[in-house]
């Protein structure tokens, strides 16, 4: 009771209610900032999470666009150039691998195995060689080409398409040095037209690098492969260059036999350099 009396005290309290009163704005004020600011950041993360999602929107465009240009890259590169060479019942693919075009002539020049074209020359008793072209077209174009060299050995021949259509692109053979780094599990595509079907690609790794038959080297490749693959191409993943000529695949049995579709024979970028260099065919040349 005495502390009710006394000045000093009654004058503290005072003075602390007056610091109350007066600090209680303050206190208010204070809130009002610290919602103001909250929101602030709130409104800011939203932003960050806006531009956050605009990223990942566009680095999903960016893979989808990088994705449909390897895809159009690898059609005009891979299964353009190949197409399918046909006869009676014998049939096989092969590959534009140069156009020439001068003031007298327009043609093409195309790599294949000499034995699709021999079985077809056999069974038509002629020098032409039908040759359909349907990448890239509604409907299938049907030119003639004609052998202008081969090697039963090696099983390689060239053809000639005279043409002065536009064929599209050709492949682009790879230099004799890449099959330096060419080994086991080197992925690649082999393209060619299967029992005659349009052309398609089928993928995988190159199985042996050393194999011999008949005194040949070739590769052996677990690419899916059929009859009618025969002459089309081996084409580096990588680079999308031709690499290879396809040109046997192995069978299991005598009766009835089986085709082992994975494991496929390929003439490899180093001999078919050998027999261009052999027969005076410079295809790095336009």
């Amino acid at each position: 009771m005495r502390l009710l009396k006394n000045p000093s005290f009654l004058a503290l309290v005072a003075f602390l209610c007056a610091a109350t009163l007066i600090g209680l704005p303050k206190v208010n004020t204070l809130k009002d900032r610290f919602k103001d600011k909250t929101q602030q950041l709130n409104e800011l993360a939203s932003e960050m999470e806006s531009l956050r999602l605009g990223q990942r929107i566009q680095a999903a465009q960016l893979s989808r666009q990088n994705a449909s240009y390897k895809s159009q890259r690898k059609r005009d590169n891979i299964l353009n150039p190949v197409f399918q060479i046909t006869g009676d019942s014998a049939v096989g693919s092969a590959v534009l691998v140069k156009h020439i075009v001068t003031e007298d002539e327009s043609y093409y020049l195309a790599l294949s195995c000499y034995h699709v074209i021999r079985d077809i020359l056999e069974e038509q008793g002629g020098t032409e060689i039908e040759s359909v072209f349907e990448q890239n077209r509604e409907q299938a174009l049907f030119l003639n080409g004609t052998m202008v060299a081969y090697d039963a050995q090696v099983d390689l021949a060239l053809l000639r398409i005279d043409t002065e259509l536009d064929l599209g692109r050709v492949a682009s053979l790879a230099p004799r040095t890449r099959a330096k780094v060419i080994d086991t599990f080197t992925e690649i595509y082999t393209v060619g037209c299967p029992l005659g079907t349009p052309v398609q690609a089928t993928s995988g790794e190159i199985s042996r690098e050393d194999w011999t038959m008949e005194d040949e080297d070739y590769w052996m490749v677990s690419t899916p492969a059929y009859f009618g693959n025969s002459g089309g191409g081996v084409f580096l993943a990588e680079t999308c260059e031709l690499i290879g000529i396809f040109s046997k695949i192995y069978t299991h049995g005598t009766y009835q036999p089986q085709v082992i579709t994975h494991m496929g024979l390929a003439v490899p970028i180093d001999v078919i350099h050998d027999w261009l260099d052999e027969i005076g065919f410079d295809l790095s040349k336009r």
